[in-house]
């Protein structure tokens, strides 16, 4: 007989549920006459107190006494032991429950109890009623009390509503009043303006109108005086000029016969003037030319003289010339040997040397590249010995067994996925690809956010499924990417690879430095790529992205991780204590040097590293040295040993406005500083500074002997701190020996706590790799174990952190991806080879010049005197001059009579004073004096000033405070639980009879969760109790009916 569970609210099928049933049915037949009033399944409380209700549930609830119900809802046996389980109820509890629902209540049910007897069960139900009862009459009570403050507060708002609107009115009708108001005071004022200017006027008038009467009075009797006087000078004036007249006409016959004579005397003179400056002229010319004349003879005569004798002492000198000539030739043969024998020893001797200052210059441009290999060499034997150490630690350490194991039983591969398509969920917002190009001019201001504009987002994407999307995002996003088509990757399962098909990214936004809390992300069309995000830093705050990962197989199953051995990288754990730069916006001032030209001159030349327009630069952490050689103009000069490059420092000071060269001294040195503008761009020995801020920008380096110039600008590094860190949660972190990348167990976090990208900053590596040296941050390099740790998954939630900007002034950008490529120490393979130094040219030997003992001189053959020309006599000029004529006397002219001068008399308007005759001219006749009179002024009428608008007085209306309206009761919730009593009943067990009885076939047993309803169920009397003949039936009865459960059971085995 196999072991029976226990099952709630339901009854198993089985031989021993026939036979419990069956008991049940027979005690109840045979029992139920002498059953108490507790130990029957239905019982009524007249005592349960009625609920008031308002329904007519609750009404017609309240009409009937409470009543338990028991329930058997399992049956087992355990033994000779019968364990009944009942449900009981009440009606009370159920009505409770119903007069809450409809009320609107929620009643939950909780976790069922166990009572000991059916009293406790009851009391509990009872309680619950009581309970939900007290929640729905508060509830109720809490509904009228709203509906009586809901009517209350919907007058008072009706009232408030009509006073509003009252207000309104009034108000419209008090503005309309206060601009009929001041339209009316506008009129007035303006009225009131124009009267004043108007009175103004009008003043002014009447002042103007007394002044012109007392003028006009005066001038009246003023005009009458003129008047008179003026008659009496008109008629003198007219006597006069009678007179004037006569003697006129006689002037004018006397002056035109004057004019005829004098016209005849001007012809005569000027005839007579020009005769007469000719003959002056023509005489002076002659007697110059007399002169000159004589003063050639006389010269002549000397020259002449002088050459008979130099024509005598010519002819003796070309005799002596001639000797002269023949030793010069001689002598000029025997020097050319001597010159020619030098120049070919000079000029092998500079062929030679031009080959040497080659072969130096090579030399020290392989000795500088062999003192850089050397430092390089240094440095990569450094890396070499740590890349072994990590090595040999990670092969023989058992430390690092765990991390061994993680390589060999590694389940998940994740690699490069190229042909993955994928499709977010919950994003809104796209970059526009004009403006992720416009932005991109750089990996990391690309994601300088506060530089996109409205029209840059755009809410579908314009982006494939197969490319990287651009989107922008806000702190506190969720969204999901969700890769398909993945052919590359897989999770071992049962030693077998079960493809990745799909992988799901979840994403949160927690926090992003931009004050208005956006920023730019780029979801990789490779999941294995992942995600960059990046926002501008305005404040002092991480980029920090929240990821749960979920793998599925080709059935869409998701994998669970804490079921394999999944090993993911973390990579690329970068930390740098301020970025590696050079002083872009800044440029060197050009070196000067100077040396001997091919001929012995002190020449200068400059040199300008940057005058092919390019800056500074820096690449990967690597400066970019510039090299050349001077510029000297156009003028050869060969570099040498002999004849060194000498450095002109210029000496640079400040007149108070600007820096200027106050002088160059030619030195020695072989190296010079640069500064910046901070120090003129001056060059010396100086670590130049500016205020608290290192002012050199780099160093000028100087080869004397080949001329080599090299310009290495200075590596400086800011004081912006990125730290990146990834906290793993509850998976397992995987050491990796060497690495930089340690574990905080109480924070959870991974990241380098010291700087692990600057050589400079104590890193064993550089983070990038240069032309020199491989950097760590690259997922090909041998050394990216240096940055990185391992991860074994036991979830996919890991939360990515990027502290500080990546440089000053720039975005904070987190580039992070999960995949499985795991940066494990490699061997690093054979020890780097020492370089060699170059060896140093021989300079060829300085050639033993013959002196010349003779320097001829070509004698200068004599000069034949010129022999003088006798001069010419000159033939004198003769000029007529004719006699001198008589100029005519002009005749004496008439005088004019003066004429009359008029009274003056001032009146407003001046009179035109007569213009008195001149000359022949006859005079004017005087004009008379006209004393305008004006008319009489009239005497102005003052204006009448407008009248002032009488004020509005505005009408109040009272508005009460606005009545706040009752919030509705939240509707409360009850919990109920259902009751269940177990009874246990033992029961003697016969022992076999030899010959069994042909058992009766029981009724059909009860299906699993069918409630059985139980009627009458009496309990076993306890010890000492009276028991009646039904009690002893029912024993007899409960004994016949096990004896036919053993029996159907020994017949079914």
């Amino acid at each position: 007989m196999g072991k029976k569970e226990l099952q709630r609210y339901s009854f198993r099928k089985s031989s021993l549920g026939a036979a419990s049933v069956l008991l049940g049915t027979a005690v109840i037949a045979v029992g139920a006459s002498n059953a108490s009033a507790d130990e029957v399944a239905t019982t009524t409380d007249s005592s349960t107190p009625a609920v008031k209700a308002t329904d007519a549930v609750e009404e017609s609830a309240t009409t009937v006494a409470d009543s338990t119900d028991k329930k058997v809802v399992n049956v087992t046996e355990e033994g000779n032991t019968t364990v009944t389980t009942s449900e009981v109820t009440n009606t009370s509890l159920e009505t409770a429950k119903t007069v809450a629902t409809n009320e609107g209540i929620e009643a939950k049910e909780e976790t069922a109890q166990t009572k000991d007897t059916v009293e406790a069960a009851v009391a509990d139900n009872k309680a619950q009623a009581e309970k939900i009862n007290s929640v729905v009459s508060d509830y109720k009570a809490a509904k009228e009390h709203f509906k009586s403050d809901k009517a209350d507060y919907d007058k008072a708002k009706a009232n408030y509503d009509a006073k509003l609107t009252e207000k309104a009115l009034a108000e419209k009708s008090n503005t309309e009043a206060q601009e009929k108001y001041n339209t009316e005071k506008a009129a007035y004022d303006k009225a009131q303006e124009q009267y004043q200017i108007a009175k103004q006027a009008y003043d002014s008038a009447l002042s103007e109108y007394k002044t012109k009467k007392v003028t006009y009075d005066a001038k009246v009797a003023e005009k009458e005086a003129a008047d008179k006087e003026n008659a009496l000078s008109a008629a003198k004036y007219q006597a006069e000029l009678a007179t004037y007249n006569q003697a006129k006409a006689d002037y004018e016959a006397a002056l035109a016969q004057y004019n005829s004579d004098k016209a005849k005397y001007n012809a005569e003179k000027a005839n007579y003037d020009k005769k007469v400056t000719e003959k002056v002229v023509t005489e002076k010319r002659n007697a110059e030319a007399e002169a000159k004349y004589q003063n050639e003879l006389a010269a002549y005569k000397e020259a002449k003289a002088k050459y008979d004798v130099e024509k005598a002492a010519y002819d003796k000198n070309i005799e002596l010339y001639k000797t002269k000539k023949a030793a010069y030739e001689v002598d000029l043969e025997t020097k050319k040997a001597i010159e020619k024998y030098n120049a070919d020893a000079k000029a092998k001797y500079e062929a030679a040397l031009v080959v040497y200052n080659g072969q130096k210059a090579k030399y020290d441009q392989e000795y500088l590249e062999y003192q850089n290999k050397l430092a390089v060499y240094q440095t990569a034997l450094k890396q070499y010995q740590e890349a072994k150490a990590a090595y040999d630690k990670y092969m023989d350490d058992p430390v690092y067994r765990n991390l061994k194991d993680a390589e060999v039983v590694q389940e998940l591969t994740f690699h490069r996925e190229t042909e993955a398509t994928h499709k977010l969920e919950g994003v809104s917002n796209y970059l526009t690809k004009a403006a992720q190009e416009r932005l991109n001019t750089s990996n990391v201001f690309q994601y300088d956010s506060n530089k996109l504009q409205a029209s840059d987002i755009v809410t579908d994407s314009p982006w494939t499924n197969t490319e990287d999307e651009w989107i922008q995002v806000k702190e506190g996003d969720k969204f999901v990417v969700t890769y398909d088509g993945l052919n590359q990757s897989s999770m071992l399962v049962k030693n077998e690879a079960s493809p990745i098909k799909r992988v799901v990214y979840r994403y949160e936004i927690v926090s992003l430095p931009s004050n208005d809390g956006k920023g730019i992300a780029k979801i990789s069309k490779d999941p294995t790529v992942t995600m960059t995000v990046g926002a501008s830093t305005d404040q002092a705050k991480p980029v920090k992205v929240a990821v749960d990962v979920e793998f599925y197989d080709k059935d869409g199953k998701m994998f669970n991780l804490n079921e394999h051995n999944a090993v993911v990288a973390l990579n690329s754990l970068n930390h740098w204590n301020g970025a590696a730069y050079v002083e872009t916006s800044e440029r060197p001032r050009p070196i000067t040097v100077e040396a001997k030209d091919v001929n012995g001159n002190t020449v200068r030349g400059t040199y300008n590293p940057y005058a092919d327009g390019s800056t500074l630069a820096i690449q990967n952490g690597e400066v970019v040295t510039k090299s050349g050689y001077a510029d000297f103009g156009g003028v050869t000069v060969n570099i040498s040993a002999d004849n060194p490059l000498k450095v002109v420092v210029p000496i640079t000071d400040w007149n108070g406005s600007e820096w200027f060269v106050s002088r160059e001294i030619p030195s020695d040195v072989t190296t010079l500083n640069a500064s910046g503008s901070g120090n003129g761009h001056a060059l010396g020995n100086q670590d130049y500074t500016f205020g608290d801020k290192d002012d050199v920008i780099g160093t000028y380096s100087v080869s004397a002997e080949t001329g080599l110039i090299t310009f290495t600008p200075k590596k400086k590094y800011q004081s912006t701190r990125h730290q990146e860190y990834v906290n793993i949660g509850d998976n397992q972190f995987i050491a990796i020996p060497k690495s930089s990348v340690t574990y905080d167990a109480a924070t959870k976090e991974v990241t380098s706590v010291n700087d692990n990208q600057y050589i400079d900053h104590g890193s064993v590596y550089n983070g990038e790799t240069t032309s020199d040296l491989t950097g760590w941050d690259n997922e090909d390099s041998p050394y990216l174990y240096y940055g990185g740790a391992g991860i074994k998954m036991t979830n996919g939630h890991l939360v990515f952190t990027a502290d500080g900007a990546n440089a000053d002034g720039a975005p904070t950008v987190y580039w992070f991806a999960i995949n499985s490529n795991l940066g494990l120490p490699k061997n690093p393979g054979e020890k780097p080879e020492e370089p060699k130094a170059p060896t140093p040219p021989t300079a060829p030997t300085k050639p033993l010049m013959k002196t010349v003992g003779i320097n001829p001189q070509a004698p200068t053959p004599p000069t034949p005197p010129k022999e003088p020309v006798v001069p010419t006599p000159p033939t004198p000029e003769v000029v007529e001059v004719p006699g001198k004529p008589q100029a005519p006397t002009p005749p004496t002219g008439p005088v004019a009579p003066t004429p009359p001068t008029p009274k003056v008399v001032e009146v407003p308007a001046k009179p035109v004073e007569p213009t008195p005759p001149t000359g022949p001219v006859a005079p004017t006749p005087p004009t008379p004096k006209v004393v305008e009179v004006p008319a009489k002024p009239v005497e102005p009428t003052p204006p009448t000033g407008p009248v002032a608008p009488t004020p509005p007085t505005p009408k109040v209306v009272e508005v009460p405070a606005k009545p706040v309206e009752p919030k509705t009761p939240a509707k409360p919730t009850v919990v109920w639980h259902k009751n269940y009593v177990v009874e246990r009943v033992s029961h003697v067990v016969p022992p076999t009879p030899k010959t069994p009885q042909k058992p009766v076939t029981p009724p059909t047993p009860p299906t699993p969760d069918t409630e059985v309803p139980v009627v009458a169920q009496p309990e076993l009397p306890q010890t000492g109790e009276h028991t009646s003949n039904a009690g002893f039936l029912g024993l007899l009865s409960m004994i016949f009916a096990a004896f036919i459960g053993f029996f159907k059971r020994h017949k079914e085995d």
